[in-house]
Parts: structure tokens; sequence; C-alpha cells
């Protein structure tokens, strides 16, 4: 049985992983990382993110490493090597996440990535994704017609087609075009899918301190931080067979998550270790407590999905009509969450009430909201009560304070009325409170 590492509690209550135990399986050792087997015998990692050593370029400081001196097939074997034996201690539900870059030798241009990638396919790992990371600050000029190159390839592999995934974690809710505010039926609740260019600039040399020893490419933070949220749960383990300067083990212990790191330079270790217990406290909240940002992201859900059962009563209207059903007036109720995940399930549940011609209550409205597809776009389930007397519709209502809204702005409430001061003089009803200009969003 492997020994755990120590466990304190954060300030949220959520248990946090620390490695203060020596002997621990979860720290950063100094050891080749073509002798992972040495120190994990069984398939307990949940991701590895990494960046091997460039080719033949830079000197990492140890006569073991890999790349610096090589031929290249030698090179690619080594890497097949270490990246073989990480996928042994693999859960079938892990992935690995690769930075690397190709690069001009004698005047060729060396395909790494697609190579590696290659490689790795005879391994057994599959490759789902090819990301670009826009990395920026790099050297400013080009010679002999080279373009400046401003990124990197992250290629994303898994080990079975069932890994873990969680893209909702990471949708962009704030960088959203103006036009969310009256088409909220086109935006997910959740906000904006990630897409496949990446930005996140190099981190300034000497960020981590005075202390400091300049790493050829330390990768960014948020860049670590985005693919454990994709691809991880607190708890569990996170591997980089190529440490470096430490950000992945530094991240992973911030975000709750266990770590195991291999590096020949034991400098780097010092270095790490250095960082992590000068700024545990700190970085703690910025990735394992980001409450503020749930919160942040559970408001703008229910904004949308406020936005478009508001609007939905209009479309309801306007589909009626059609079909020759004249709707008076409409009262949208709060709407409420399902239970369904799967691909093609509503967001959430929305009820309303329509004031109606008295000769039109056999029509089957139910029947012709289910059939539109004008309505389906809006992923709500629909539920709908129809009254042919004002009364009775004034009776539906509830006690509570409800806001007007006009048929062409249902982002923007006209006024406040009561059951009592009702007059049927607006269009839609609700006790959903929702006053938006969409200049605020340019």
């Amino acid at each position: 049985m492997l020994e755990d590492n120590k466990i304190k509690e954060s300030i949220d209550g959520e248990r946090v992983y620390s490695t203060k135990s020596e002997d621990s399986i979860f720290d950063v050792h100094n050891l080749d990382a073509r002798n992972i087997d040495k120190v994990i015998h069984e398939a307990i990692v949940d991701v590895t993110i990494t960046s091997p050593p460039y080719f033949d370029l830079k000197d990492y400081g140890h006569q073991d490493q890999i790349g610096y001196g090589q031929k290249y097939d030698e090179y690619l074997d080594d890497l097949s090597v270490v990246f073989s034996k990480v996928y042994e201690v693999t859960k079938d539900s892990g992935s690995l996440w690769v930075v690397i870059d190709s690069f001009k030798k004698n005047g060729d241009l060396i395909p790494l990535p697609f190579d590696f990638a290659a490689k790795l396919k005879t391994v057994g790992w599959k490759l789902q994704d090819v990301i670009i990371w826009r990395k920026d600050k790099t050297v400013p000029w080009v010679s002999g017609g080279v373009t400046r190159g401003i990124f990197e390839y992250v290629l994303h592999f898994s080990k079975s087609n069932t890994y873990k995934y969680y893209k909702d974690r990471v949708r962009d809710y704030k960088d959203l075009k103006k036009w969310w505010v009256k088409y909220p039926e086109r935006y997910h609740p959740k906000g904006k899918s990630l897409d496949e260019v990446w930005e996140f600039p190099i981190p300034i040399q000497g960020s981590w301190g005075d202390g400091y020893i300049r790493h050829f490419c330390p990768l960014p933070e948020s860049l670590v931080g985005r693919i454990l949220q994709l691809t991880t749960d607190a708890g569990d383990v996170v591997l980089d067979p190529f440490s470096g300067s430490g950000t992945v083990p530094a991240i992973a212990q911030f975000s709750n998550r266990k770590h195991i790191g291999f590096e020949l330079n034991s400098d780097y270790i010092k270095m790490f270790r250095a960082y992590v217990e000068s700024n545990s406290a700190s970085k703690q909240l910025e990735f394992a407590s980001p409450i503020h940002k749930l919160r942040e992201t559970e408001e703008f859900e229910n904004l949308i999905l406020n936005l478009r059962a508001l609007k939905l009563a209009r479309v309801i209207k306007k589909e009626l009509k059609l079909s020759g059903v004249t709707i008076k007036s409409i009262f949208v109720n709060h709407i409420s969450s399902v239970v369904d995940t799967s691909p093609q399930a509503k967001f959430a549940k929305a009820s309303y009430v329509l004031l109606i011609e008295k000769d039109k209550l056999d029509v089957s409205v139910q029947e012709l909201i289910s059939n539109s597809k004008a309505i389906s776009k809006f992923r709500l389930d629909v539920e709908v009560a129809c009254v042919s007397s004002p009364e009775a519709f004034k009776t539906s209502l509830p006690t509570q304070e409800l806001y007007t809204y006009l048929e062409q702005s249902t982002h923007k409430y006209k006024s406040i009325t009561d059951k009592l001061s009702f007059d049927f003089s607006s269009l839609i009803l609700s006790p959903i409170k929702v006053s938006l200009n969409e200049s605020d969003y340019d």
C-alpha cells in the first residue's frame, strides 16, 4: 500500500494535500524520469502535465538528461520509454497533457509534436486534442526569413475513451458580445466553450522570487490550473516527469491535488520547495478556493436562464398566433432546475399561465408548444396552463411584487405591479426581475 501524504485543512474547509514528509511518494523526486516505475508501482495517476526537455537545444545541467547531446531518434526513443511508464501508472480515466514545439535544426524544420504524437500512439495513448498555446513573450526579432515563434502546441492524450473532462468548469462567461442580452437562447448558460487557442503569457523570469533559477520555458500557472480544472477533481494525483522549476507540482498542491514529480536538477527542487512553503496560503486562495468564481458562474447561468424564460413568452405568443390562438397576457413563473444531464437535456423548467380567448381552450396548446422548433431552441422544459377569464388569470398570480415587460424588450422590465393593481395592460408579467442595457456590454 502506498504511503499517503499528510493532510491539513484549508480555510474554506476543503482538504489540502501537503508534502512535508520526506519519504512520501507525493513529492518531487531527484530521479531520472526513465525510472518512474521505481517510485510508482500502481495505476494511481489521474493526470500528467509536462513539457519534455528540448531536443539538443538546451542544456538543463545534468549529464544524464534527455535531449541535449542526443540523436533525434534516441531522443524520441527515450521519450517513448518515459511515457510508456507514465501510461502504465495512469488510471483508465486519466489524461496526459504535453507542451511541446517544433524546432529548426541544420536549416530544416523538425515537426517534433507530430513525431512525438505518432510515437505515443504506439505506446497506447489516444490523441484527443491539439491546443495552440499563444505565449507572446518571445524574442521580438526574427532572422533568415523565419517568422517569430509566439506559440507552442499542447497535446492532450487519454488512456481510454472514458476519461475525465469537465468542459463546463472552464467556460468563459465574461468575454461575450452584447448580443447575449437580446439573444440568450444562442448562448450556453454556463458561458462560451473553450476554443483551441489558449492565451497565457510566459511567466516573467524571476517571478518566483529573488532565489528563482532561470528555467528555459516555465509553464504559466494559469495554464496548469485550467488543465487541472478540465481533467481532475480535488484529491486526484498529478504527475510531472520533467518538473523543471516546479510549476505543475506547485499548482497541483495549491489546487488540493496530490503531486508526484521527477527532476534531475536538485537546485530546481530546492527552489520549488521554498516557493511552495512561502506562498502556500495565498496560492490556495487563488487555486483551491475559487468560491467567488463559482458564485459568479452561477449568477450568470441564472441570468441567462431568466432571459430565456422571459423571451420565450413572446415566442410562445408568436407561435400560437400562427395556429389561430391569441394570447392577451402571459405570466412567467420562476424557473427551476432539471435533473437530466444528458447532452440534449433541457437546461431548466419554466412554467407559464396564458390568458387566451374562451373558444380556444380546447386547442392543445401544450402539443403546439412541444412541436415548435422555434421554442425547442430555448432548451427549456415548458409547462403551460391556459385560462380565458381575467379573474382566473388574476387568481393564478402570486401575491408578491411582479415585473412587467413589453413584448419587444424582455431583457428590461417596464414597471412594477402587484396582484391588486394589475390592469392587464402588459403582455408579460413575472416575479423575475431583469434590467439590462445592451450598451453596457459593448
